[in-house]
């Protein structure tokens, strides 16, 4: 059959430049690529403790799409960056046990915050089907939700910017 097709399509040409039929595929459209994001966020220790408040964080994992940075003396606060890529950001919301997700605007992007009693998170999307993730928690030590919670916006924000 395949032969069939390719024989009719070969003499069905009329001049000019040959062309080719066009093979059939059942795979999935993708998604536009999104922002390409710096490792880490693009932020450095130095920087991330200033939005946060937490003074001397320092980066103890790091790979091209996950970084986690933990706090000296200040809580046993660490700090989690992770990039999705080919990930919905509606995907997130149910994968998250925080607390309920609230809906809000980074910086004209989609995202979704949860706190919890000692963490929070904060989802983003970054254009086609990725999206950055930012978590703060504190240690199970530690009886409160961590006061740097309010950088979460920000450090989205700084994340996004700074994509290209």
């Amino acid at each position: 059959m395949v032969g069939a097709v390719l024989v009719v399509a070969g003499c069905g040409h009329s001049g000019g430049s040959p062309t080719a039929a066009a093979p059939a595929s059942t795979a999935p459209v993708q998604a536009e690529p999104g922002a390409s994001v710096g490792r880490c966020g693009s932020e450095s220790d130095a920087d991330l403790s200033a939005v946060t408040g937490l003074a001397g964080l320092r980066l103890v994992a790091q790979n091209p799409l996950r970084c986690s940075w933990e706090a000296d003396g200040a809580g046993d606060y660490s700090v989690v960056f992770e990039w999705f890529r080919g990930s919905p950001l509606d995907q997130r919301r149910t994968e998250v046990t925080l607390g309920p997700p609230t809906a809000v605007q980074v910086a004209g992007h989609p995202g979704i915050v949860w706190t919890g009693a000692r963490a929070c998170e904060i989802a983003v999307g970054s254009g086609g089907a990725d999206f950055i993730d930012w978590k703060i928690t504190a240690s199970s030590a530690n009886d409160q939700r961590p006061q740097p919670c309010s950088a979460l916006e920000q450090l989205a924000a700084t994340t996004l910017a700074k994509a290209e």
